[in-house]
């Protein structure tokens, strides 16, 4: 029976606090994104008034569909949102299965933190610290749990 003094054991319990982290990270970011999707239209700035208009009104034919770049910003911005909820999950239940199967864990955190790593560097580059930091946040969870876990 092992024992709370056993290295592996309290290696393994800091890796699923660390993926835990990494989800929470996650979950921070898919809140943030969440109200600043649904409150992008308020703005007071009339420049910015009259871009959204524009992205709202102009249309375009996309693939046999006209749609507006309003609607391709919604889109892609939901599907960030379900994106975001969907890794969170993911680490929560690699989590409960991280001292079980820890190689495959190994696996699935390295796929979810390296895709995690690229939002960071968009977010860094295309956008504003918030979103990249909550993402180094979560590559660093991952990193060290990855760590943690046995060879």
């Amino acid at each position: 029976m092992k024992t709370i003094t056993d290295n592996s054991l309290v290696n393994s319990v800091k890796a699923v606090w660390l993926v835990r982290g990494a989800a929470g990270c996650l979950l921070f970011f898919a809140l943030g994104h969440s109200i600043g999707h649904f409150t992008r239209h308020q703005v007071a700035d009339p420049q910015a008034q009259a871009v959204l208009l524009q992205m709202m009104t102009h249309k375009f034919d996309m693939f046999g569909q006209m749609r507006s770049y309003d609607e391709n910003y919604t889109g892609m911005s939901l599907n960030l949102i379900f994106t975001l909820l969907a890794f969170a999950v993911l680490l929560l239940v690699i989590a409960k299965h991280l001292q079980a199967a820890p190689q495959m864990s190994k696996l699935l955190l390295a796929v979810v933190g390296l895709c995690v790593a690229g939002f960071a560097a968009t977010s860094f580059m295309y956008f504003f610290p918030v979103p990249a930091f909550s993402c180094v946040g979560a590559c660093v969870c991952i990193v060290l749990a990855i760590r943690q876990l046995p060879s």
